[in-house]
């Protein structure tokens, strides 16, 4: 358990400290595998079972560590007991109950449509090989999706890709682009995991960016290089647009040399 807890510790903080979780912003979900799983058994539930928005079979059974509601990341470092909890699904789908954390009260983060949606594509897509969600408010990103009109996930993607070499190896099928819609919602919720079913990264527009991966250093990974790039991106508009930039040969070439699989419809913009 002291390793989970490290784990989550870690990434909240390095969010945190990059201000992308200003004040209650960004959340974070980790599905448990096998060996945390147990780690939680013969914990009396703390709450009663609370039905979710919609069933989600995918998951049943699961139990996941996710940041609470209205708690800042960066004080997880400091009191993980009282930022973070513990949530199983009952065997239906259809509920969950709280079995560690949000100390004294408290509840998962209001974003848990988005993560526990996405959480039931990315076990789906990955053959159960994926446990990590992210949510989180990078500047660049965020400032990028008002500096360009007309965004959509091709034009995007190609935006990134230009601007930063490592990208097309981090994130070879692209980022999603998903307009804007409430946070919180279920429309957003599934957009998000639509998305999440395609790719590992998922921008919401005016908002942020949520990325997935087989644990939390490689979804904050697959951010922090959009996030990167993002920024080049925006510094090279401000110094009077680029002069050059990545052609798609060398893109294709990179790819094929770290042997990733592309998206080649992102070529097609």
């Amino acid at each position: 358990m002291q390793k989970l807890i490290d784990e989550i510790k870690k990434t909240s903080g390095d969010m945190a400290r990059r201000g992308w979780a200003e004040s209650n912003g960004g959340n974070i979900s980790l599905r448990l595998n096998e060996e945390r799983f147990q780690a939680f058994n013969g914990f009396p539930p703390k709450s009663g079972w609370m039905k979710l928005p919609m069933a989600m079979p995918e998951i049943a059974g699961e139990r996941f560590l996710v940041t609470g509601t209205g708690r800042f990341l960066r004080n997880i470092e400091v009191a993980p007991e009282k930022n973070t909890g513990v949530i199983e699904i009952d065997q239906k789908g259809e509920a969950c109950q709280l079995l560690w954390g949000y100390e004294p009260a408290g509840a998962p983060t209001s974003e848990l449509p988005a993560h526990l949606l996405s959480h039931c594509r990315i076990k789906e897509k990955t053959n159960n090989q994926s446990f990590a969600f992210i949510h989180t408010h990078p500047n660049s990103v965020i400032a990028l999706t008002y500096a360009v009109a007309n965004l959509e996930t091709k034009s995007l993607t190609r935006l990134l890709w230009q601007s930063h070499a490592e990208c097309i190896v981090v994130f070879p099928q692209g980022v999603e682009f998903l307009p804007w819609m409430m946070a919180g919602s279920m429309d957003l919720g599934k957009a998000t995991a639509d998305a999440i079913s395609r790719r590992n990264l998922a921008v919401w527009q005016f908002h942020g960016i949520c990325g997935c991966g087989r644990n939390l250093d490689e979804a904050f990974g697959r951010i922090d290089v959009a996030e990167k790039a993002a920024e080049i991106c925006l510094r090279v508009m401000a110094a009077g647009g680029a002069k050059q930039t990545l052609s798609d040969v060398q893109l294709r070439a990179i790819a094929a040399n770290f042997k990733c699989s592309l998206d080649e419809a992102i070529f097609d913009c």
